[in-house]
């Protein structure tokens, strides 16, 4: 069978068949063996017959680029893009969409989902995720019966359960495919200081003989251990050779940034010829840039870099170096690539080798390793289809302190089942009271995949209790904050309703106690989203009399003094204030030592909660203000693409 000109591998081939009988499909396969092929066959066959097709996914950055992909393939006029603070057609047949976009509409029962044939989840494994899980359970659970899915994920261990629990609560039945086969065989490596690329087994036999002591040495009775040198990437690169390119893998967007420059300064890794593509692409790209793009520091440091064949990509820097980056990458004009996890989700830039600088990275909770999952979803970038024969993927292990068995156990297998993080958020729970009758709500409630995964076909009072205890709970608060009475919802609760995310402080901030302008909003709803971080300076904050008074109004409201939040006032001042006084976004940077991409996130969340509160408000003097500080924003963004 042939689509697209490819011809298709039997799970491609499996999938498309279960499409075209009508069922929900669920695909396993390793990263790059070609899933979203199948995504494609969605499109192309419910575009002919004039069906609405959404395709979520779990970043903006996955998102934007599928908008792109798209679009090249089917015409500007038939994608949309919504992803919260930027809407692009949302007319169009085909809609791409973060998961959170998605969930929204379905929770609200947006008439958008009326005409949707199949709605598509990129990277459904997301659904695991600690802090945002529950999104991608709210969206299966509250999508229209009439919607079938396509989920696409790399191994699910426990896909027959996730295909059951589906098929329990939606008329749809899931058909499971998976493949287990790479399309480019992976050899996994790690690297030693003393041993170089070498195997686990290996480094665990020379880690047996570091803890015997070295009676030869000038310290009598030393252990070797102290004397092993930490692994450094400038050797793990060098011995690369022809293996590359490579993206090598750093969890600290300053570090891949220091890296490439260390690295750049005293290696060349482009033919003469390659060169002269890479400066004349780029110089092309960044001619397109305004001044005050091309005098940013990361921007300087990236034009050093590509003449070499090194690059980074994180989160941090700006939407269109990202671009320039991708493009030579594709091109094969980047052979060594320091990225942050990021691109490893869905981002179609596969290389011959993938490098791990570690296998631990920072948390919410502290430090912890990576789970297979996390391990095998970046490792699975190395191998390009077509061209390699295989794909080598190398972790760095400083083996004095590696803890080797934990280290083997997800290195070896992705055995991670999907695993549910059920919650009852207080949107939920206010969207489920405006949209059902009680008894509709006392079913919801049973059709989480938690409780699928507790029960296991079973019935237990005593957890289908536990779970109305928590709904019954939750209902009797919004009830004595005035969002609910007499079982339906007040003004302050439809307001609600329609914020997603914060949406007890956001709601309490614009019930009328506070007295608001637009200094004000910007300023509150930047410290409520502003998640700080240690290492972050802001240079100058300008808290007045005006400040101080939103303050104290705020510590006299119980919902809105509680946690850290109110905290962030004065030194958010420091953005807040350039900003509202018309200073473009280059010179609001020089106020702070946030990376371009961090100050382009508050901005961005910024810009959704407003869109939020402004299809959440009746009250036109807020609409209007609403209205003026978005204008603040894009005003400041002028000549900042923001995908």
């Amino acid at each position: 069978m042939k689509f697209k000109s490819f011809v298709l591998d039997k799970f491609q081939e499996d999938s498309i068949n279960a499409i075209q009988n009508g069922f929900s499909v669920l695909v396993s396969a390793p990263t790059g063996s070609g899933k979203t092929l199948i995504a494609d066959f969605i499109i192309d066959k419910f575009l002919n017959e004039n069906s609405r097709i959404i395709y979520t996914a779990p970043i903006k950055a996955l998102s934007n680029q599928k908008y792109k992909e798209f679009t090249d393939s089917y015409g500007e006029g038939n994608i949309g893009l919504i992803t919260g603070d930027l809407v692009i057609n949302p007319e169009a047949q085909i809609l791409i969409m973060t998961t959170e976009v998605y969930r929204n509409m379905a929770i609200v029962k947006d008439h958008t989902l009326d005409s949707v044939a199949y709605a598509i989840f990129d990277e459904i494994h997301y659904i695991s995720d600690l802090e945002r899980g529950y999104v991608w359970e709210e969206s299966i659970i509250f999508s229209p019966d009439h919607v079938k899915f396509l989920f696409l994920s790399a191994t699910i261990p426990n896909s027959k359960e996730f295909a059951s629990w589906v098929g329990s609560i939606k008329s749809t039945s899931v058909k499971i495919i998976v493949d287990d086969v790479r399309p480019v065989p992976l050899e996994r490596k790690f690297f030693d200081s003393e041993f170089g690329l070498c195997s686990l087994d290996e480094i665990k036999k020379k880690k047996e003989l570091d803890n015997i002591p070295d009676y030869n040495s000038l310290m009598k009775g030393r252990h070797r251990t102290a004397r092993v040198r930490k692994p450094d990437f400038r050797d793990l690169i060098a011995i690369l050779d022809n293996k590359l390119p490579c993206i090598y893998f750093v969890f600290s967007r300053v570090k891949t940034m220091e890296y490439a420059a260390t690295l750049a300064y005293k290696n060349q890794y482009l033919s003469r010829e390659e060169q002269k593509q890479a400066i004349s692409i780029a110089s092309s790209e960044f001619n397109k840039l305004n001044k005050e793009i091309l005098s940013l520091k990361t921007t300087l440091k990236l034009r050093e870099c590509i003449p070499k064949g090194v690059a980074f990509h994180n989160a941090g820097i700006l939407p269109e170096l990202k671009h320039i980056v991708e493009k030579l990458f594709s091109k094969g004009l980047i052979k060594v690539l320091f990225a942050t996890e990021t691109f490893a989700v869905g981002i179609n830039m596969p290389a011959k080798t993938v490098c791990f600088d570690s296998l631990r990275k920072y948390s919410d909770s502290g430090f912890r390793y990576l789970t297979s999952k996390e391990y095998f979803q970046i490792s699975g970038r190395a191998g390009r289809r077509g061209i390699d024969k295989k794909g080598l993927s190398v972790a760095m292990i400083f083996r004095p302190s590696a803890e080797l068995g934990r280290i083997k156990q997800f290195t070896t297998k992705d055995v991670l089942p999907l695993q549910s993080q059920f919650k009852i958020t207080y949107n939920t729970i206010l969207n489920m009271i405006n949209q059902h009758t009680p008894e509709e709500n006392k079913k919801i409630l049973t059709m989480n995949f938690f409780t699928y995964q507790k029960l296991k076909g079973a019935t237990s009072n005593r957890l289908l209790g536990s779970i109305k205890a928590r709904f019954t709970k939750a209902s009797n608060l919004l009830t004595g904050l005035g969002y609910i009475q007499d079982n339906k919802l007040t003004e302050l609760g439809l307001f609600t309703t329609k914020i997603f995310g914060n949406e007890l402080e956001v709601s309490q901030m614009f019930k009328g106690d506070l007295e608001l302008d637009e200094y004000s909003i910007l300023l509150l709803l930047a410290s409520l989203e502003y998640e700080g971080k240690k290492e972050t300076i802001f240079q100058k904050t300008f808290e007045n009399a005006n400040t101080r008074k939103l303050y104290k109004q705020i510590q006299s409201n119980s919902v809105l003094r509680r946690g850290d939040w109110p905290r962030n006032i004065d030194k958010l001042t420091a953005i807040i204030h350039p900003l509202y006084h018309g200073k473009k976004f280059t010179e609001i940077l020089k106020n702070t030592n946030l990376l371009e991409g961090d100050l382009i996130r508050i901005l961005m969340r910024l810009m959704d909660k407003l869109e939020q509160i402004g299809k959440a408000s009746n009250d036109k003097k807020y609409l209007l203000m609403v209205k003026n500080c978005k204008q603040i924003i894009r005003n400041s963004l002028e000549g900042i693409h923001l995908f």
